[in-house]
């Protein structure tokens, strides 16, 4: 179900009310239908929240990321202007469907309305099934394109179930789709099973270890990424905000140890957000009941505040 977004999120500290250039993201933003037919050019940016948590139920995780949408907003809203370049606020996509899959191909209609309007389409989860209904958005607006997908993650989430769950993503893509590609960084042993190893190398997957990204990404891995990138037409990009340490992000789904920290994360989004190839990028599983003074909310949104080109 779409709601248009609500306005009263969009508030902060008031520095000036004439110089643009002490202007925050609440003074400056823009509202619209998605469903409204695009006029002109691409251009500016869209943010459109999936207001779904349950993929993460049904995938057996801690439920609350439906509220992750709406914090992030709220963090972003309070941040500072840095460039001039407008930016819509779409509201939320909310499952009130019989099937979860229902909900996807309702939010990836949107998506593809995005990003036929847009440059750059962001997208705010929400579970990781999000993952999937991106990629259909995707798909619809490129429907003959090579499609690269990247993923920062500590897990595959390419579980094998009879239907949608946050944990499947991946693999109902690689499943339906021989023109599509999957890269994985900042996997964890300990977050896989063996099986999804396995599948992984059934599917060619390519992956990186987080321990291999720890303080720095080495050339060889930045590489690894510009080949991934350069092989494909269409680069679909996504951040699962559990792949970083708990000690900086504790409101996720799945929480968890030993993970990335936000500087190494930030560095390797934006050598791919900077890419022209990139049409969409989603931010999945904050968890606002399980944060600790917005910490991960305000991550999640510093992320976006940094990805804008």
């Amino acid at each position: 179900m779409y709601k248009l977004a609500q306005r009263e999120l969009w508030k902060g500290r008031i520095d000036s009310e004439q110089d643009s250039a002490q202007f925050r993201h609440f003074q400056t933003i823009h509202f619209g239908d998605i469903n409204e037919a695009p006029s002109g050019s691409r251009q500016g940016i869209g943010i459109l929240g999936y207001a779904v948590d349950k993929g993460v139920e049904l995938n057996k995780g801690r439920i609350g990321a439906k509220e992750g949408p709406n914090a992030i907003k709220q963090a972003f809203a309070n941040l500072p202007v840095q460039n001039t370049t407008p930016i819509f606020d779409y509201g939320n996509v909310e499952h009130n469907h019989e099937k979860l899959e229902e909900t996807q191909q309702e939010f990836a209609h949107y998506v593809a309305n995005s990003i036929q309007r847009h440059q750059q389409t962001f997208l705010l989860g929400g579970g990781h099934d999000i993952a999937y209904a991106q990629y259909l958005g995707t798909r619809q607006a490129y429907p003959d394109e090579s499609i690269g997908v990247i993923n920062i993650d500590t897990h595959f989430d390419t579980r094998k179930e009879s239907g949608s769950t946050s944990g499947t993503s991946f693999r109902q893509i690689l499943e339906q789709d021989d023109n599509a590609d999957y890269l994985v960084l900042g996997i964890q042993q300990g977050g896989n099973t063996q099986g999804l190893f396995d599948y992984a190398e059934e599917k060619d997957i390519s992956y990186v270890y987080s321990e291999e990204l720890l303080h720095q990404i080495s050339p060889p891995i930045k590489d690894k990424i510009e080949r991934f990138v350069h092989d494909h037409d269409v680069i679909m990009f996504t951040i699962c905000m559990d792949v970083i340490d708990s000690a900086f992000a504790p409101g996720v789904s799945a929480n968890g140890v030993l993970g990335l920290f936000p500087h190494i994360v930030l560095e390797l989004s934006k050598r791919i957000v900077s890419n022209d190839k990139v049409s969409t990028i989603s931010i999945a599983e904050t968890n606002p009941k399980y944060d600790i003074d917005n910490r991960t909310a305000k991550l999640s949104a510093n992320f976006l505040h940094h990805f804008i080109v």
